[in-house]
């Protein structure tokens, strides 16, 4: 299996108040962050905001045209990709890329410290940092790159456009907090390993960590209070999964699970779904989640 693990802050809401709540499961976790969004929501209509037009548009901070573009055209270009084989969704979303001052203001901070690319459902926004050092920076890395350049924490992205693909266009909620994230990625990769000229997620090498928590039930219990380093363990977990699936089942998994969440469908747990199309892989992966 391949060995990585994710730069220790992949944490979708690292340091945050967020991190402070206390989760029963899934249903709990997207109750408080509906709640959220709606506040956030009603915040970001009250300000005017520079727009960019095109298939997914882009709300921009001031003097950001040129950082906004590019992380417009990395995500129009993973919804172009998608579109033939899903031909029956639009991505209709908007992109915000926010300078710190404008990220507080709509009081994104509830859910993500700045730089943390997130996206939430019940508005239809994709966050996204316009502080390239600020995305590196919760990485715990350097990005000295210019705005027309996306690095390995832009594209982050793609992981919160997968959940709006499944989310919100796809109406696919797993009922598992871990197979969200897991499917995020997955979609993702997918883009990825057919467009090398991205960097992809981020990844360094094993360091040996231990993780405190390595089960997907103490994940659900507890998700990113799991605390930041093994939340970023299990974000590994979930990409060495993916990499592993990939070869044989590219974006048809993404169908299986669609599939098994339909009207029509068996509605499997999400890990006997994995058992049944890929039992070694899967089995094998789970050695790692004991």
């Amino acid at each position: 299996m391949k060995s990585i693990i994710t730069i220790t802050a992949f944490l979708l809401f690292a340091l945050g108040s967020f991190a402070q709540q206390q989760f029963a499961g899934a249903k709990d976790y997207y109750r408080f962050e509906a709640r959220e969004a709606a506040r956030i929501g009603d915040a970001i209509n009250k300000f005017h905001w520079d727009t960019l037009q095109g298939k997914i548009p882009v709300l921009y901070s001031k003097n950001y045209e040129v950082r906004a573009k590019a992380i417009q055209a990395m995500v129009e270009e993973c919804a172009a990709f998608y579109q033939p084989k899903f031909p029956d969704i639009k991505f209709d979303l908007y992109i915000m890329v926010l300078n710190q001052k404008d990220w507080n203001k709509i009081h994104l901070t509830t859910l993500s410290n700045y730089g943390m690319p997130n996206y939430l459902p019940e508005i239809r926004k994709l966050f996204a940092a316009a502080d390239k050092k600020a995305v590196a920076k919760i990485f715990g890395g350097t990005d000295n790159t210019s705005d027309t350049h996306l690095s390995q924490f832009d594209c982050i992205a793609l992981h919160e456009l997968g959940h709006a693909f499944l989310q919100t266009f796809n109406k696919l909620y797993t009922g598992k907090l871990w197979t969200d994230e897991f499917l995020a990625s997955y979609f993702a990769i997918c883009f990825f390993e057919q467009h090398k000229e991205y960097p992809g997620l981020p990844q360094v090498g094993e360091t040996g960590y231990t993780p405190k928590y390595r089960t997907l039930a103490d994940l659900e219990r507890l998700y990113s209070n799991v605390g930041d380093q093994n939340y970023g363990w299990y974000q590994a977990q979930f990409q060495n999964l993916g990499y592993e699936l990939y070869p044989k089942f590219k974006t048809r998994l993404i169908n299986e699970f669609i599939k098994n969440a339909s009207p029509e469908g068996k509605k499997l747990d999400p890990l006997a779904l994995l058992q049944q199309i890929a039992p070694e892989i899967t089995n094998q992966w789970l050695k790692e989640m004991k």
